[in-house]
């Protein structure tokens, strides 16, 4: 495993390489997205080595990436407590110091962040969503011990805390009122109202578009690019429409090589496909003008909880969502307690041990 820096184009291009000379693409989508966002290239470099040793722990470990336990990263923390191979002084090979080891730390803490954002994998369990003591790495140091059981209460996962933030009609409205590119109305209209991705809209392509039929409420952008597949968008025909409407007056007006319908319209970048970074730093520009603070994948959260809330089967809401297993649905689900109060109240209502009706009265 090989980390490279290659100079294209004018841009200089940070990857790292397994043993068959293949990209690592999760690796090389983070890097990228740090370099769009202007990070220095020893910063690309040193984020890229640190991956690299988590790389060469999990192909060592047979540990897959998405498939991320507590249990795995404490193995990981020992792991880079052991001497370090490719650094020696002499005869001696030198030991990691905490500063180096919190670094990495720190490094593989973002890289999941960003896996999340962009939904590459499925509920990972992020360094964020980890209880950890105050000076992290020396009480992990100290006290971190092989058995499991102590593994788990350095590295608990706080899912019974997590507050996810579901975000109502009025916040979006307030939102998208303060945008003033119809592309950009138009991306967070698809994000809120049909809980796609991030990439999944900006990879949209202009023949993924059907002609509008409005005497049908729901119409579907066939085949659009997922996580490395394909997969069925359901969208309102309304939104079909508007789309339709901006690729014929604003899009196609716009000479470029490509068919991505969301494609930045500045000067020197004008009709290339936007970018997560672009996207997001715009996202945050705005929040903090009006003071509503949401990322894309809370867009996501909002919709399939309002379809779940709505009385939607959750193995429907798991096809509309595209998730592959069900278990991935649930964990998106967060049903309000007035809802589950209404769904018992209903229920029980039906019952004669409490005086309600039954079904074969």
């Amino acid at each position: 495993m090989e980390l490279h820096v290659i100079k294209d184009t004018g841009k200089v291009i940070v990857v790292l390489l397994d043993d068959d000379m293949r990209i690592v693409k999760p690796v090389y989508a983070y890097l990228k997205f740090q370099r769009q966002r202007g990070k220095a290239l020893n910063t690309l470099k040193a984020n890229g080595s640190d991956l690299k040793t988590y790389w060469q722990f999990l192909e060592e470990n047979g540990y897959e990436y998405d498939k991320v336990t507590p249990n795995m990263i404490a193995d990981f923390i020992d792991y880079l407590r052991k001497p370090d191979d490719d650094i020696t002084s002499i005869n001696t090979k030198i030991t990691r110091t905490n500063k180096t080891i919190n670094r990495i730390l720190s490094t593989i803490h973002m890289f999941y962040q960003f896996c999340a954002d962009m939904e590459e994998i499925d509920n990972p369990i992020l360094m964020h969503d980890i209880s950890r003591p105050q000076n992290m790495f020396k009480s992990i140091l100290y006290h971190a011990r092989s058995d499991n059981q102590t593994k788990q209460s350095i590295f608990k996962v706080k899912e019974s805390d997590y507050a996810v933030r579901l975000v109502t009609d009025d916040e979006m409205e307030v939102f998208l009122n303060h945008l003033t590119k119809r592309r950009d109305i138009l991306m967070y209209k698809i994000l809120y109202l049909t809980g796609a991705r991030i990439q999944e809209v900006l990879d949209l392509e202009i023949e993924s578009v059907p002609v509008p039929d409005m005497s049908k409420p729901i119409g579907v952008l066939k085949q659009i690019k997922s996580k490395g597949k394909t997969r069925d968008l359901y969208i309102p025909m309304a939104l079909i429409e508007e789309l339709d409407n901006f690729i014929l007056e604003e899009r196609n007006l716009i000479d470029t090589e490509n068919s991505y319908i969301f494609v930045s319209e500045q000067k020197r970048q004008l009709g290339k496909q936007l970018t997560y970074s672009a996207v997001y730093d715009h996202l945050k520009k705005v929040q903090d003008e009006i003071g509503i603070y949401f990322n894309f994948h809370d867009l996501r959260h909002t919709f399939c909880s309002n379809l779940i809330q709505s009385g939607m089967d959750i193995s429907v809401a798991r096809i509309i969502m595209g998730h592959e297993h069900i278990s991935t649905t649930q964990k998106y689900t967060h049903l309000s307690n007035p809802y589950i109060e209404d769904s018992l109240a209903r229920y029980w209502s039906k019952s004669s041990l409490l005086g309600g009706a039954s079904d074969e009265e």
